[in-house]
């Protein structure tokens, strides 16, 4: 085991109560089951439910949210993008148009760009780094411009897992809801670590796995408005009568018991360890930009976004940026000057981005990513 583990926006290290609640769980009854462990089981998650109700600010019911188990954000993103242009296609007979972004997990993009090549909708990706630090924000104004008539869905991820951008949810809702489009939102980079205000914000439905705030893989879930579910006529991705008949199969139980827990233990004090470990984060930015030539991101040129077209022509790419400072000093490394050159991002979190996330680039001529890792494990990281 690596003494500082650093990939927790990848995974984290299952927590205490969470391996002791999954073993609890464990050789229990069917969730399904009429007799008391079932009933059990299912008292349990409606538990699950009402708490992440209460944490990320909205109300279940018929009018309100439900909330559906999944094995993670993974399946949660497709079973919106799928059920969203499926049940637009449906309902209108007319051929849907998604909309998302280039900063969007690579699991939601490849499930909407196989259904744009298969002729099943058209999609357009949206380029970043117009709006908010560092090269993660969608501009409002960008998905104003790329709606269309048709447009069924809007989803843009609330945090990159890589710059820690946090995208402006609520300005980009507001764009969805006055063209009267669906606003949906990975957010498992995001719950458990900073508020999500869902109802308020004007999210209508929201992706979340467990494994990022110490739960076990495996384990998510897919929140979303009662009036989406009924205006689309959402279908399930797996069919069956569990989860009010939105995603059927045997629930995991004991994963979802070892959610439940490390939710709770995330949800505990979380404003104060944000804080923590936001400055923890800015002591070591601080220290590496003392000792290494450091240009934040959003100083350098942004890499052009790739946009799937689908015969709509997507926003323009942004304006190429950059200081004159950070272009000399990319050449002079490049030409054989100083031995590297480093970006942190962002330059000024200013709330606008995740506490525990610090990217740190590196530009050199013949850098090797895997010999640069190879060298932090064997110092222990």
């Amino acid at each position: 085991m690596a003494a500082c583990y650093l990939d927790c926006n990848a995974t984290t290290l299952m927590a205490a109560p969470a391996l002791a609640a999954h073993a609890a769980w464990c050789n229990r009854g069917d969730p399904s089951g009429a007799h008391a462990g079932g009933r059990e089981a299912r008292q349990m998650m409606d538990e699950f439910r009402a708490a992440v109700a209460a944490e990320c600010g909205f109300e279940l019911g018929p009018r309100g949210y439900a909330v559906v188990y999944t094995s993670g954000a993974a399946e949660s993103n497709s079973h919106i993008v799928t059920g969203a242009v499926r049940g637009y296609m449906a309902k209108t007979r007319r051929l849907p148009h998604v909309v998302t972004s280039a900063a969007d997990h690579g699991t939601l993009l490849a499930c909407a760009g196989r259904l744009a090549a298969e002729g099943l909708c058209q999609l357009t990706v949206l380029p970043v780094g117009r709006a908010g630090p560092g090269l993660g924000a969608v501009a409002p104004a960008d998905l104003e411009a790329a709606l269309r008539p048709n447009t069924c869905l809007v989803t843009v991820v609330a945090a990159n897992h890589e710059t820690g951008v946090l995208n402006d949810l609520r300005a980009l809702a507001a764009v969805a809801r006055r063209a009267r489009v669906p606003f949906h939102t990975d957010a498992a980079q995001l719950v458990g670590r900073l508020p999500l205000r869902a109802a308020e914000r004007g999210v209508d439905a929201f992706s979340v796995s467990f494994h990022k705030l110490g739960g076990p893989p495996g384990v998510g879930l897919l929140v979303l408005r009662r009036s989406l579910v009924d205006g689309y006529g959402l279908p399930a991705l797996v069919a069956g009568a569990q989860n009010g008949g939105l995603r059927g199969g045997a629930e995991n139980l004991p994963g979802i018991g070892a959610a439940f827990a490390a939710f709770r233990l995330a949800a505990e004090g979380r404003a104060e360890k944000a804080a923590r470990v936001g400055r923890l984060r800015d002591i070591a930015k601080a220290a590496l930009a003392a000792s290494l030539p450091c240009f934040p991101l959003d100083d350098h040129e942004p890499a052009p976004a790739p946009s799937i077209d689908g015969g709509i022509t997507p926003p323009p790419a942004p304006d190429r940026a950059g200081t004159a400072e950070a272009r000399r000093a990319v050449r002079r490394a490049e030409d054989g000057g100083p031995p590297a050159v480093f970006w942190l991002a962002p330059a000024d979190g200013g709330g606008r981005v995740l506490p525990n996330t610090l990217l740190l680039a590196v530009r050199r001529p013949g850098f090797s990513a895997e010999a640069a890792r190879a060298a932090l494990e064997r110092r222990g990281v």
